[in-house]
């Protein structure tokens, strides 16, 4: 294939990206996984395979018919319930058959008791007429553990993995096969009828499940968006601010609230969202016959540049400023007032400060965009996080593991997603304004290690909280109309690993800029550098992935 052009940016507009937190990660190519070519590409090439390959490998659609959402969603955006409906049953039986299985989750906050001393447990297990033991992993330390775990082969009976690390492991495409089990001809098409639960996610959602050509991974299909701004709405309205339609209004809101004498601060972090703002695409923008990346636009310049506005004029708090993470803190106790997290955060937030201050409230900033222009709001992948079955079952052992994802598939509004969510009513749950709520000791027993086994839609549903559901709704189905452009959308690609593994020191770089560590200028300097030492190369893997799906 000829060289490729390669675009010169210049710094009058501008914009960035980076690692995520908060229990998922973004990258600067937004993180698309891998399919092997049929014969397998050389170690560390890259490889891809498109929507008719994968369409022969993934179950077939049957919707489960459960209650209908008050509040539909558009376009891919969430349902939502206003109130929480009669739950129905989903399963008639029991769908274990005695077997026992170690399942490898992560876990973010107090570990529940094990089994033994956790009556949730004990519930759970009953109804699944098998056993599952838990061993968690810290997910604030879960790169560096499941690195080692793959790495070692110590894999435990069922395994989750979030979307976002799986591109973090080198090979992955190749340690599935070798570690975990093929799916495919348990799940595959019509082979899924035994699974209803399984058969109710998404067709896309099981695409990012498929590696070198075979069905490995039970998806949880993703919420469309990651994160956006997260404000303080109740102090929001207490000292009357406005809430901001461009960058530039952005900026004056944080000249407004910044009151360091007083121990406030305007802002967190937010260069992720702030490059959707001024409308740089997710990863690759395909314009005129040439890929550029996103790091290569003028808008990324932009937000660059603007971010280290914000920052020279002392609107982001110093703990976030010298590289802190505490953002949640400081947003909860109104040191900062706005600040980047994921859109479900306000719900965690919520469990944690409402009790003891009635009238916290968080939202979502409005979308907005640059100079009149449009954002470019950044989807999700299709799958939040894959699970995996150990391989080297026999055949009625991997149909029992299946029921068991089955099961902690259910939806929201069956009986079984309230076992496995909230346990027994009365003992590990209350319902509270017509919602359950853990009592103590669903506090101590009751985690998220049965949601983590399987996926399941994510409807917005907690209407415990006031001012929540309708709001969030009518966010998404906003958001959701400025989703921007992806040329390689419906292909399942494993990245080069010099061009995934250029990410992490450019992001360094270009945050050395935004918190004034190096000069604006040097981001062209920046930006050659990370062409040099991998961009270029993954330019050209993606232009050959284009040509090869007809999309050039």
């Amino acid at each position: 294939m000829p060289p490729h052009p390669r675009p010169r940016m210049t710094l009058d507009r501008r914009r960035f990206l980076g690692l995520a937190g908060a229990g998922t990660a973004a990258a600067f190519s937004g993180g698309l996984l891998s399919a092997c070519a049929p014969n397998g590409p050389r170690p560390g090439a890259g490889s891809a395979a498109g929507a008719d390959r994968l369409n022969g490998l993934i179950p077939t659609f049957i919707p489960f018919d459960g209650p209908a959402p008050d509040l539909p969603g558009t376009d891919g955006a969430p349902d939502a319930f206003t109130s929480y409906p009669r739950a129905v049953d989903a399963i008639t039986a029991p769908p274990g058959s005695g077997g026992s299985y170690t399942a490898m989750p992560p876990l973010w906050g107090p570990v529940p008791p094990g089994l033994g001393d956790n009556s949730h447990y004990d519930l759970v297990n009953r109804e699944l007429g098998a056993t599952v033991e838990f061993n968690f992993q810290d997910g604030n330390t879960i790169i560096d553990k499941m690195n080692a775990v793959i790495a070692g082969g110590d894999v435990a009976d069922i395994t989750m993995v979030p979307d976002w690390l799986i591109n973090l492991i080198p090979q992955f495409n190749r340690a599935a096969g070798e570690l975990f089990e093929d799916l495919t001809p348990f799940l595959a098409g019509d082979a899924v009828e035994p699974y209803p639960m399984l058969a109710n996610l998404s067709s896309d959602a099981w695409k990012w499940g498929i590696f070198d050509e075979h069905l490995y991974g039970v998806p949880l299909p993703a919420s469309p968006f990651a994160e956006w701004f997260l404000y303080r709405a109740d102090l929001f309205e207490e000292l009357d601010l406005p809430l901001p339609t461009s960058p530039e209004e952005f900026f004056e809101l944080g000249e407004e609230i910044n009151d360091p004498d007083g121990n406030r601060w305007a802002f967190g972090d937010f260069y992720r969202v702030m490059r959707q703002v001024f409308g740089a695409p997710r990863e690759w923008r395909y314009t005129g016959g040439e890929l550029v990346h996103q790091v290569e636009t003028p808008e990324f310049a932009a937000s660059v540049e603007f971010l280290r506005r914000v920052y020279d004029a002392g609107l982001v708090h110093p703990d976030i400023a010298g590289g802190g993470t505490n953002n949640k803190e400081l947003l909860n106790s109104g040191r900062i007032l706005v600040d980047q997290d994921a859109t479900s955060a306000i719900i965690e937030a919520y469990q944690g400060v409402l009790p003891d201050n009635p009238d916290f409230r968080l939202a979502l900033l409005p979308v907005f965009g640059s100079d009149g222009d449009d954002p470019d709001m950044h989807r999700n992948t299709p799958a939040e996080h894959c699970v995996f079955v150990r391989k080297g079952f026999e055949p009625e052992q991997v149909e029992e593991v299946l029921q068991i994802l089955n099961y902690c598939a259910a939806p929201f509004g069956t009986e079984e997603y309230l076992t496995y969510r909230f346990g027994a009513e009365g003992e590990h749950f209350e319902y509270v304004d017509g919602a359950p709520q853990l009592t103590e000791l669903g506090r101590q027993e009751v985690g998220n290690g049965y949601l983590f086994l399987s996926g399941r839609p994510s409807p917005i549903v907690e209407s415990q909280y006031p001012d929540y559901v309708e709001p969030r709704s009518q966010w998404f189905n906003d958001a959701i109309r400025y989703s921007g452009d992806d040329p390689f959308e419906g292909i399942r690609i494993q990245r080069p690993n010099n061009y995934s593994s250029v990410e992490t020191p450019t992001t360094d770089k270009v945050m050395d800029i935004i918190r004034g560590r190096r000069e604006v200028r040097e981001l062209e300097d920046v930006i050659a550098e990370w062409r040099r030492d991998g961009g270029d190369e993954g330019r050209e893997f993606y232009q050959q992935v284009l040509q090869d799906h007809g999309r050039d």
